[in-house]
């Protein structure tokens, strides 16, 4: 008999987590819109300012004519300014009305999806009992002057040229729908709906109508906002835009210290301007580089800016600094 114990053999355990881990290429993560409007992605990291995602579309082979739709998809090719508002992470939407649905397409902000050239992901809708043959609206300011007849007759070919286009538009929209209806995963037919519906024709903006067609637009009860913008600049400037901004609301905004007017001021006590009479509906236009490597406060040099505005003058008070 012999003396040597039996020799023990162990069989190596494979390492079932490291497995795992290994095969976990990308995180799995919910895209949402809205409550409810929803999708399941995978994160595969970043791409420039942007989080890249893997998408995967689930669409029906085909849509029956009147019944709504909601589906997730990839945009390849958006247009280069939807592209740069999504890199900013800001929201964009397209609304479209054909007589089959009223279409919406949302954009994810902040995302681009896995491709060789990264698309957008985007989230299109239609509501069949919303669908109208109503041509696309002309902005309110361009419509109203059209109903006054106030617009030259440049003008009025410039309008008429925009309807040629829109109404070209509506057609081609409502055509590519119905491709879409019938193969709603066939990638190229996607694509081209996707294409047009995210580039109608742009309307003329307000600022196609003159000053003073803006003016009496305002007499006549219209509401026309001007913008108040703010740039920065090197060092501790910036530049202040006021572009096509009425009187009384130049006035408010500086009188109220909660806007672009006043933000950037020291805490300083500021004049109160009122509007002349006779000037309300006047409107002004200015660019000013405020600095603060000067001997002027910025308080001053905005303010002495609004002095020179015809129509605008001080009460001869001052208003408390701005947060106070």
């Amino acid at each position: 008999m012999s003396s040597h114990a039996p020799a023990r053999w162990y069989r190596p355990v494979p390492v079932l987590a490291v497995l795992l881990v290994l095969l976990a290429a990308s995180s799995p993560d919910v895209v949402c819109l809205d409550a409810g409007v929803c999708t399941p992605v995978s994160r595969l990291g970043t791409q420039g300012d942007a989080g890249l995602v893997r998408h995967t579309e689930r669409l029906p082979a085909h849509i029956e004519p009147g019944t709504p739709f909601a589906g997730w998809m990839t945009w390849p090719r958006p247009p280069e300014a939807v592209r740069r508002q999504v890199l900013q992470k800001q929201p964009v939407e397209f609304r479209a009305v054909i007589p089959a649905a009223r279409l919406r397409l949302a954009v994810a902000p902040g995302l681009l999806t896995e491709r060789s050239e990264p698309g957008v992901l985007v989230f299109l809708s239609a509501d069949p009992l919303a669908g109208a043959s109503t041509p696309l609206a002309l902005p309110e300011a361009i419509a109203g002057a059209e109903s006054l007849d106030l617009l030259t007759p440049a003008q009025k070919s410039e309008v008429g040229r925009w309807r040629t286009a829109a109404a070209s538009w509506q057609s081609r929209l409502a055509s590519e729908w119905t491709a879409f209806t019938r193969a709603p995963r066939a990638g190229s037919v996607r694509t081209k709906l996707l294409d047009t519906l995210g580039g109608p024709p742009v309307p003329p903006m307000p600022e196609f109508l003159t000053e003073a067609q803006r003016t009496e637009l305002r007499r006549r009860g219209h509401a026309l906002e001007g913008r108040i913008l703010v740039e920065d600049l090197p060092g501790d400037a910036y530049r202040l835009r006021v572009e096509a901004v009425p009187l009384d609301q130049l006035v408010e905004e500086w009188n109220a210290g909660l806007h672009a007017l006043v933000g950037r001021l020291e805490r300083l006590p500021r004049p109160r301007f009122h509007v002349r009479p006779g000037h309300r509906h006047d409107e002004a236009s200015f660019t000013l580089d405020v600095r603060s490597d000067v001997d002027e406060t910025r308080v001053s040099q905005v303010s002495r800016r609004l002095a020179e505005i015809p129509g605008l003058e001080t009460d001869g008070t001052q208003l408390p600094p701005p947060g106070l």
